[in-house]
């Protein structure tokens, strides 16, 4: 199932996923079109998960820590109460440090706070393996048994490269939830994948990337 966003300064928010236990809202930049590669931030999006360089790396990195500061001052946050934490790759018991996904965390982090030993798990075989089926991707994932350390964090961030239906992000936020009730959930991913062409057949919605300001090509190309 596909859920049409809305807009939050200028960045996607998901009140609803298709799988959704524990999560608040998830926030993306934007979509990467599966069928529409021409896409200047699909093409970007996708470099940087499937054929990062160091450009495309620290480019990711940049826009997200700038991205990350407009959710805590939409959200009316108090960065003392919140961390950022990096969601675990599929082979991942825990975080890698020196990961990408690490890198992006800490760098969302800025003012707020970064834990990244916050999440664990047991490792599994790739979502991506489970193609358009969200059932599919439940299955790989259901044997996770993610576990969530202590935070006396008001907020949790979990950053993520993209996300898809949100099964691994609500297996990570109902961890982080059972030993951390009183703690707010939010996703924060570079981008939700989307076949454009099949959007528009079933919900007659014409998606596109047009919502991200110019301005915002040039955090990502930015050098040093």
């Amino acid at each position: 199932m596909s859920v049409i966003p809305r807009l939050f300064h200028n960045l996607l928010r998901y009140d609803t996923l298709t799988f959704n236990d524990g999560v608040a809202a998830a926030f993306t930049v934007g979509y990467r079109l599966e069928d529409r590669p021409e896409d200047t931030w699909s093409a970007r999006f996708t470099k940087s998960k499937f054929d990062p360089d160091e450009a495309s790396i620290e480019g990711a990195a940049r826009l997200m820590a700038y991205a990350a500061r407009i959710l805590v001052r939409g959200l009316g946050l108090d960065p003392g109460r919140t961390v950022f934490t990096p969601a675990l790759r599929s082979a991942e018991e825990i975080a890698d440090p020196d990961g990408v996904l690490a890198l992006r965390a800490s760098r969302c982090a800025g003012a707020c706070r970064y834990q990244p030993g916050l999440l664990q798990k047991e490792a599994h075989l790739p979502t991506g393996r489970g193609g358009l089926y969200p059932e599919f991707r439940s299955l790989l994932v259901e044997d996770a048994v993610y576990r969530s350390a202590s935070t006396d964090a008001e907020t949790v961030f979990i950053v993520d490269d993209f996300i898809a239906t949100g099964k691994t992000l609500s297996l990570a936020a109902t961890a982080i939830l059972e030993r951390n009730p009183n703690t707010t959930v939010y996703g924060f991913a570079l981008a939700k994948p989307e076949w454009h062409n099949m959007i528009l057949d079933w919900h007659g919605v014409d998606l596109s990337n047009d919502h991200i300001p110019a301005h915002w090509s040039s955090i990502w190309l930015a050098s040093g």
